[in-house]
């Protein structure tokens, strides 16, 4: 089964926009081959979340944490004689200590997602060590993809009634869902596709 390995800010939007059981069932993926970061839990009760979301998403975000494996201590760490990955990511400042977290976990899994909500991480990826890059190349989603998947799974109005109550949480689906005026299916799907394009030229 696939392992999917999934950041707060993907795991947030995707509760707050009521997609998060779809979005994990259209990947092949299920709670239980979802790995979190052992201080997800926490992270989730942030000041700033707390100030973001309300209490009924954070709730179920941390509900669906519970249900996932944690990532074991032993996976976010190398052998003393041998540089950490961890170490190989840390000169990259635009990769948060928390998505450096996950890279790192992925090393012994072969067949993965990442699901991430970071952009500025995506971007970053070609600038890291090289070994590291392939590995995650073809793996790592982003929130554009995963909703433009939903509305070939769900249909665009589901999605979209979904989505439009908390559309505030995401600049780029606010932008691409028309946050004045109703925005029709096939100028939606151009701009996730867009939003997917920019990404993949910053990293292949």
């Amino acid at each position: 089964m696939t392992t999917g390995f999934i950041d707060n800010d993907i795991l947030l939007k995707l509760v707050a926009f009521q997609l998060l059981e779809d979005a994990i069932d259209s990947l092949g993926l299920s709670s239980n081959s979802i790995r979190a970061l052992p201080a997800a839990r926490f992270m989730l009760l942030s000041k700033r979340n707390r100030q973001d979301y309300v209490q009924d998403v954070l709730d179920s975000a941390i509900s669906f944490i519970e249900k996932c494996q944690i990532i074991s201590s032993s996976q976010l760490t190398d052998p003393e004689d041998v540089p950490s990955e961890y170490k190989q990511l840390a000169p990259f400042n635009q990769i948060d200590a928390g998505e450096a977290d996950l890279i790192v976990a992925t090393a012994n899994t072969t067949d993965f997602l990442q699901l991430s909500g970071d952009k500025r991480c995506f971007k970053a990826l070609p600038s890291i060590p090289a070994p590291i890059y392939a590995r995650l190349q073809g793996k790592a989603i982003c929130l554009e993809q995963v909703v433009l998947k939903l509305i070939d799974v769900l249909g665009f109005e589901e999605v979209s009634t979904r989505i439009k109550p908390a559309i505030h949480h995401d600049k780029s689906i606010y932008l691409c869902f028309g946050y004045s005026q109703p925005v029709p299916e096939s100028q939606v799907r151009e701009a996730l596709q867009s939003c997917i394009n920019e990404i993949h030229a910053a990293a292949p």
